[in-house]
């Protein structure tokens, strides 16, 4: 759906003057732009999403289109006479969640509404503003089509984005528990995008045409794959991850990484030979086995005291063995699978740091050495692969 007018307006009549007379692409201070040839000079829309495209396709280092396509957002969207489609609000949402890269840190007294009705840009708003702008102007485009994946998508990664920034310039103690509820947000609207896609093949008869009336292709229809949910997946899990840093959030809110437990193994179900769905469950167990360690390593060395050190909400130094025992286990089941030749030394290290962690909680001597001999090996061709100087940790282990 495109707005038609009798001449040229906003973008299209910028490109229009500008062809004209300098008989050049597009340029807009230090960028240049060039629209593919097919591009109807009067189709707003189409050069909308043309800016927008060609901005994913550039390195992304300058705010100045995005600045563009946002305030042509806002012009068509205070002059269209008939509902625009879910594609604008997804460019809408996006390019505001993208800005947040370039805002500065400060934060305005201005704060982006994303409404249509005023500018949403300002070069004082911060971050944060534009990332909740982006969530605003997602709302918006899902109340007119709730069943938009495109827009979904982009509102699950600005929630991640928010709660990323706010994990970065915080302290992580201080500020976690604010985060869980942008998190069990952006998980409603993983799991509503991933079942609007696997309902997508439903929707075609037997014959190949689509039973559906025009407006819901249109909404539902989008060009977003498995591997991009696969992706996101990964996202959601390191921010989860990250959080496990802070307060033992795992444990006061457990129905968070039960759910991305849940989803890896899912994934795995379609896909068991998938190595690369092998290693994030991995590295997510061994994240998850990290604070029990932290425990047991804590109380290891405080042998010699009088003292009873308890955490995780009053469960004891011995409990928090067996549970870092157990998602260790978990976590090298899948590295192992997840192996190839083909590893970067980064991996080898990953899976060396696991069974390290393992060897020192267990307590029969011959799986302890296997374990440490193991770890060696990989670390040595990590360091080979340029992934890190790890000598002193191999001499300490060879001496253990």
């Amino acid at each position: 759906m495109s707005t038609r007018r009798t001449g040229p307006q906003g973008l299209a009549k910028s490109v229009k003057r500008r062809k004209v007379a300098n008989e050049d692409p597009l340029t807009t201070e230090q960028e240049t732009i060039e629209l593919p040839e097919d591009i109807d000079p009067e189709d707003e829309l189409g050069q909308l999403y043309a800016l927008h495209s060609s901005y994913l396709k550039s390195t992304k280092e300058s705010p100045k289109l995005l600045y563009a396509i946002v305030h042509e957002c806002d012009r068509q969207l205070r002059n269209s006479t008939t509902p625009l489609p879910p594609k604008f609000h997804k460019v809408y949402a996006e390019a505001l969640s993208m800005l947040s890269v370039f805002a500065k840190k400060k934060k305005s007294a201005s704060t982006p509404s994303g409404s249509g009705e005023k500018s949403s840009v300002s070069t004082a708003d911060s971050p944060e503003d534009f990332l909740l702008a982006s969530i605003e102007r997602a709302q918006i485009g899902l109340e007119a089509y709730p069943k938009s994946i495109d827009i979904l998508a982009v509102r699950c990664e600005t929630y991640l984005a928010l709660v990323e920034l706010k994990l970065k310039n915080s302290a992580k103690s201080k500020n976690v528990e604010g985060c869980v509820s942008a998190i069990q947000n952006a998980i409603k609207d993983y799991d509503e995008a991933l079942k609007l896609l696997t309902e997508l093949p439903q929707n075609a008869t037997e014959d190949g045409q689509e039973d559906k009336e025009p407006a819901k292709i249109e909404e539902e229809a989008t060009e977003i794959g498995r591997e991009y949910f696969v992706k996101l997946l990964r996202r959601i899990s390191k921010v989860l991850e990250t959080t496990l840093e802070s307060d033992f959030i795992a444990e006061r809110f457990p129905d968070l990484y039960t759910w991305n437990e849940n989803s890896w193994i899912a994934e795995l179900k379609d896909a068991n030979e998938d190595k690369f769905l092998h290693r994030c469950l991995g590295e997510f167990y061994l994240a998850r086995a990290n604070p029990y360690v932290a425990i047991a390593e804590s109380q290891f060395e405080d042998d010699y005291s009088d003292s009873e050190d308890e955490g995780l909400d009053g469960k004891s130094s011995n409990l928090a063995v067996e549970q870092a025992k157990e998602f260790l286990k978990k976590s090298l089941d899948h590295l192992y699978a997840a192996e190839s030749d083909e590893d970067d030394g980064a991996f080898l290290a990953v899976i060396a740091e696991a069974q390290i962690s393992l060897a020192n909680l267990e307590s029969e001597e011959g799986t302890q050495n296997r374990l440490y001999a193991d770890a060696i090996q990989r670390l040595l061709k990590a360091q080979e692969l340029g992934a890190g100087d790890f000598t002193e940790m191999i001499n300490e282990l060879q001496n253990t």
